[in-house]
C-alpha cells in the first residue's frame, strides 16, 4: 500500500512554513508546535537591531487554503471559526492571532482573536472580518504586533527597519548680504521714520531697516532708497560678518533679516502683527488662490469658505501662512520654516472664528500636511521658476535641508489609525467649506524609502 499526503496537509504546512518566513522576515522568533490542539505555534517578540528579546509571545493558528476564503475579493474576506477554537482561544492567557492564507501566492493576513470576539454578538458569530489592505501579515507588520503583545508598552519600543531614507527638514538654507548700511538721524520712532518717507512722496516705503543707536541700519545704500528723506548725515558700511560674531549686533541682525523677509513676500503676502506671520493675499474677488509647482502639483494659497446658513455668501477665507525664524549654526543661516494658517472674513480682517479654526486645523493636519506646505513655501521663497512671477530679494534662498537615515519606521504603521487628512473646519455652526481643496499634502520630515 502506497503512503500518500493529502493536499490538504501539504496545503497547511506551507501556510505554516510562510508564517515562519514572514516572523523571520518581521525580526521576531517562530516556534511551531508539534501538537496542534487549536494553537499552531508561537511568535517570541525581540529587538531586531539589537537581539533584545522582550520576553513576550503570541499565539498563532494558522489557516491556510489556495482557494478563495468566505466573501474573499480585493478588499475583503471573513473567515468562521468553530465553536471549540473560539473557546479554547479566549481562554489563552496569551493574544491569539488567526493567520489565514494562501500558500501559493505567498500571501498572508492576520487578527487579533480577542479583540475580534470582545463583543458577546461577535463572539457567538464565530465570524472574523478581514481588510486585505490593513491586515497583511508581512514584515510591515512587526510593529503592529508588538503593540498587540504588549498595548501598555512596558517592554517595547518601535522597531526600525534597516533600510536608507532622506529625511527633509524645516530648515530652509539662505544666504544673507555681505554688507548692510547705516547713516545717522534725528527720528527717535520707527514710526516717525515711516510717516516720513510716505511724506517724501516715495513710492516705494522702506520698512526693512532697524533704528539702534541714533541710526538707520538698512541693507541698500540710504541715497538709493525713500530712507535717504530720515537721515541727517553719511552712510557707513558694514560686514555682516563681523555682526555674527558679536551677541548683541547678530540680534540686530536678525531684526533686519526678518524685515527682508517680509519684503521679499511683500508683492503676495500681508503681514499679521499681532500673530508676527506672513499670510496669502486674498484675489480682489475673494475667489481661490492656487499656487501650481513645478512638479504640477496645486496647493492651496487662499480657500474661500461659504456660509451654512446662506451658501452664497462667503464666511471666512483661509490663508496659507508662515510663522519662521532665523537661524546662525557655525557660520550657515537657515530660515525654520513653521507652517501655519490665518482666517479672514474678507480677504483682510481677522474672523471671528479665528481660535477655533486654528484649534480645529491643528487637530486634523498631519505628517504629511504639515510637509506639504513646508515645500511649498520652501518653493515660494526660493523662486522656483513656474511657480510664480520673478521677484527682486534681499534674502537669497536655498533648499530645505535632507538628512539620509539607515533605519526608520514606516510611517503608515505608527500614523495607522488617525485618519485620512481632513482639509475643512466648521466653527460656529455657520459655515461650511467649499469645494476647494488642497491637492497632493505632503511634516516636518518627508520619508522616501
Amino acid at each position: 500500500m502506497t503512503k500518500k499526503i493529502d493536499a490538504s496537509q501539504q496545503i497547511g504546512d506551507g501556510g505554516i512554513a510562510l508564517i515562519h518566513v514572514l516572523v523571520n522576515a518581521m525580526g521576531f522568533v517562530w516556534h511551531e508546535r508539534k501538537t496542534d490542539a487549536g494553537i499552531d505555534g508561537e511568535i517570541e517578540l525581540r529587538d531586531p537591531s539589537t537581539g533584545e528579546v522582550a520576553n513576550k509571545v503570541l499565539l498563532v493558528q494558522s489557516k491556510a487554503t489556495n482557494r478563495k476564503f468566505p466573501g474573499e475579493n480585493d478588499r475583503k474576506f471573513h473567515f468562521v471559526c468553530t465553536q471549540s477554537d473560539v473557546d479554547y482561544w479566549m481562554a489563552a492567557e496569551e493574544p491569539v492571532l488567526l493567520v489565514c492564507s494562501h500558500p501559493g501566492t505567498g500571501e498572508a493576513w492576520w487578527a487579533h482573536v480577542q479583540a475580534c470576539f470582545k463583543d458577546p454578538a461577535r463572539r457567538a458569530a464565530r465570524r472574523v472580518e478581514f481588510d486585505k489592505r490593513t491586515q497583511r501579515f508581512d514584515e510591515s507588520a512587526g510593529h503592529r504586533l508588538l503593540h498587540v503583545a504588549d498595548p501598555h508598552g512596558r517592554v517595547h519600543v518601535p522597531v526600525a527597519v534597516r533600510r536608507k531614507e532622506l529625511l527633509t527638514s524645516n530648515l530652509l538654507e539662505v544666504e544673507i548680504p555681505k554688507l548692510l548700511y547705516s547713516a545717522p538721524t534725528k527720528l527717535r520712532d520707527v514710526r516717525e521714520v515711516v510717516a516720513q518717507q510716505i511724506e517724501s512722496g516715495s513710492p516705494d516705503v522702506r520698512r526693512d531697516f532697524v533704528l539702534r543707536e541714533k541710526r538707520i541700519f538698512t541693507w541698500s545704500p540710504m541715497e538709493e532708497t525713500a530712507l535717504r528723506s530720515v537721515v541727517s548725515g553719511s552712510t557707513d558700511v558694514h560686514s555682516t560678518i563681523e555682526w555674527e560674531s558679536d551677541p548683541q549686533r547678530q540680534r540686530w541682525l536678525v531684526q533686519l533679516l526678518n524685515e527682508a523677509l517680509r519684503r521679499d513676500v511683500a508683492e503676495d503676502c500681508a503681514w499679521h502683527r499681532g500673530r508676527k506671520i506672513v499670510y496669502f493675499k486674498a484675489n480682489p474677488d475673494l475667489s481661490p488662490r492656487v499656487m501650481r509647482s513645478t512638479t504640477g502639483r496645486i496647493r492651496a494659497l487662499v480657500t474661500p469658505t461659504a456660509r451654512k446658513d446662506s451658501p452664497t455668501e462667503i464666511g471666512f477665507l483661509k490663508h496659507a501662512a508662515l510663522d519662521w525664524r532665523f537661524l546662525l549654526v557655525g557660520q550657515q543661516w537657515f530660515c525654520v520654516l513653521n507652517p501655519t494658517f490665518h482666517y479672514t472674513r474678507d480677504g483682510q480682517h481677522e474672523s471671528a472664528y479665528m481660535s477655533d479654526l486654528l484649534a480645529g486645523i491643528k487637530r486634523l493636519d498631519r505628517n504629511l500636511a504639515v510637509l506639504g506646505h513646508t515645500v511649498m513655501w520652501a518653493s515660494y521663497l526660493k523662486g522656483d521658476e513656474g511657480v510664480f512671477e520673478p521677484r527682486e530679494t534681499i534674502i537669497t534662498y536655498g533648499d530645505l535641508v535632507t538628512l539620509t537615515a539607515d533605519s526608520g519606521i514606516d510611517d503608515d504603521l505608527w500614523l495607522e489609525g488617525l485618519g485620512e487628512q481632513e482639509e475643512g473646519v466648521e466653527s460656529g455652526g455657520d459655515t461650511a467649506e467649499l469645494a476647494v481643496e488642497d491637492v497632493d499634502e505632503l511634516t516636518l520630515f518627508e520619508v522616501e524609502p
